[in-house]
Parts: structure tokens; sequence; C-alpha cells
């Protein structure tokens, strides 16, 4: 009797699963997720705006799910069962649930949104500089033009563009003081050398010079 239970179970996760990598799932979250991520950012104050997106978003999963569960024939607690089981609570199913956890739980939805913002910038980000080599000036040092939304959007990545830059600076002045170190190291052996060479010399003049004193003297 609980091998059949299992198996149940087993199969309840797996249509949920192939269900949740399918289009009739991914693709109208995507879209929803895409189009509302942009004003959520990694700031701990959660904003009005956030839940009622969330809302919003519940909203549209419970429908996707109620659509496909009653077509299959899962019904509430069989599906409640599957969430819960240990099938469901491995890496791989976690990630696949995420957007379905996400429904009714705030902290994983905003943190998904942010996510998805993030990376949905730093696309941009990536298609600028492919199609014009730069980046604009409301990236970088420039004047800086936006509204104070793109701003407040924009915040994130004009951080990490800092951040690399100060990195890069930062190696340039440790190569720079290296091969100044190394400069300096080298440079008491040459005068060294040299000093040794100058004072040769000047005993073998004083050696020579006192030559003909001494055959004068005989």
């Amino acid at each position: 009797m609980a091998t059949e239970e299992e198996d149940e179970v087993e199969w309840v996760v797996e249509s949920i699963a192939g269900f949740l990598r399918g289009p009739d799932w991914s693709i109208p979250i995507l879209d929803f997720v895409e189009q509302k991520c942009e004003v959520f950012d990694d700031e701990e104050e959660s904003k009005l705006t956030y839940t009622e997106i969330h809302q919003e978003y519940k909203e549209l999963v419970e429908k996707l799910l109620e659509s496909y569960l009653k077509e299959i024939g899962i019904n509430e607690d069989q599906f409640q069962e599957a969430c819960t089981s240990p099938l469901a609570k491995t890496h791989t199913s976690q990630a696949i649930l995420q957007p379905v956890l996400a429904a009714e739980d705030f902290t994983i939805f905003k943190a998904m949104m942010v996510q998805k913002n993030i990376e949905m910038q730093l696309q941009a980000i990536r298609i600028i500089q492919e199609r014009n080599g730069v980046l604009p000036d409301c990236l970088t040092d420039g004047s800086d033009v936006v509204s104070d939304l793109e701003q407040e959007e924009m915040k994130i990545l004009r951080e990490v563009l800092r951040k690399s830059k100060e990195e890069y600076d930062q190696e340039e002045e440790r190569k720079r003081k290296k091969q100044l170190s190394e400069a300096k190291t080298e440079e008491p052996i040459v005068h060294s050398s040299e000093a040794a060479i100058i004072n040769n010399s000047q005993g073998d003049g004083e050696h020579f010079a006192a030559l003909p004193s001494e055959i004068q003297g005989s």
C-alpha cells in the first residue's frame, strides 16, 4: 500500500515538474516577471507596490496551476502532498518549484524579482557595449541625464562598474610599485660594479703614475 502511495506521489511530482518546464507555464510566468521586475531593488525596505505585484503573481500562479491540475485530475491534497514530499525537496526540484513557492513566500518572490531585474540590466549593458563599443555617460562618470527611476535602476550596475574600475586601478598601481621596487633593487648592484671598476682604474693609474718618479730617481 505504501509503495502505491509513493508511486502516486512520484507521478504527481514528475507531472508537475514537467508542466513547470513547459511553455504553458514558463511563458506567462516569464512575461510577468520580466514586465514587473524593474521596480524591485535589493534594499531591505519593501514598498507597497511589491505587495500588490506579489498578489497579482499569486493569482496568476493559482490560475495556471488550477487549470493544469484539473486537466490531468490531480486534486489539491495530492498537490500539497507532492510539494512536501522528499522528492520535491531535492536541489533540482527546489529550483523548478521556486516560482510556485514564490507565490506563497514573499521573501522568495522578492529575491526572484530582484535577481531577474539585475540579469536584465546586465543583459542591457552587454547589448549596449556590443552595439556601440562604449557605455553611455549615465553608466560611467559622465553627465547623468536619466530620470530618477532610471537612476535607481542603474545604481547596482554603476556600483559594479565602479568596483571593476577600482580593482583595475589597484592592479595597475601594484604592478607599477613592483616595477619601481625591482628597479631600485638593481640600481645599487650596477653602481657598486661601476664603483669597483672606477676604483680599480684609479688604483692602476696611481701605480703607473709612480713609475716615472722611480725611474727618474734611479
